[in-house]
């Protein structure tokens, strides 16, 4: 197995994991202000940390990534733990930030639900089928986990993302 990651931690927060063929990232905690501008009470649309559904964290997120706004992706990606900057710090998230909205500029995009045995309660699945990456159209699972009563991108699987060699 090979991690790549960037800056010196030996925990990545968004590691690229490469085992055999199979290439994920782990992006840990972070959320964003959702698409729809639902804010909880007490936080203002420029703070709201993740979505009020799992669909909307992915669709935010994957809006955000386009429109290449890393603190709004920030703030849509985390844990069952909450934000992933609470663990790792606004700065290292947001450099995982611009390098996820690299891999993730597209052209069009769809999302449909994907059953996973494996997910928790508190995880759903999805498959966004993305159009015109600089790689082509590719087809990448994603997870979200529900924390506190938003629901944060916990995983994204990038192997169709990256160029080969």
């Amino acid at each position: 197995m090979t991690v790549i990651g960037i800056g010196g931690r030996k925990l990545w927060l968004a590691a690229l994991v490469l085992a055999g063929s199979t290439l994920a990232i782990s992006l840990p905690g972070c959320a964003s202000k959702s698409s729809a501008g639902t804010t909880p009470s007490g936080q203002s649309a420029s703070t709201v940390y993740g979505a009020s559904s799992a669909e909307e964290a992915v669709r935010s997120f994957l809006d955000a990534a386009q429109a290449q706004e890393y603190s709004r992706m920030r703030r849509l990606f985390g844990t069952n733990g909450g934000p992933a900057e609470n663990a790792w710090g606004v700065q290292e998230v947001e450099q995982r930030m611009v390098v996820l909205s690299g891999m993730l500029l597209h052209q069009a995009y769809s999302l449909r639900p994907l059953e996973l045995g494996y997910l928790r309660e508190d995880q759903r699945g999805f498959v966004a089928t993305i159009i015109g990456t600089r790689y082509g159209n590719a087809n990448i699972p994603i997870t979200v986990v529900l924390a506190d009563g938003r629901w944060y991108v916990e995983q994204l699987g990038v192997s169709s993302l990256v160029g080969e060699g």
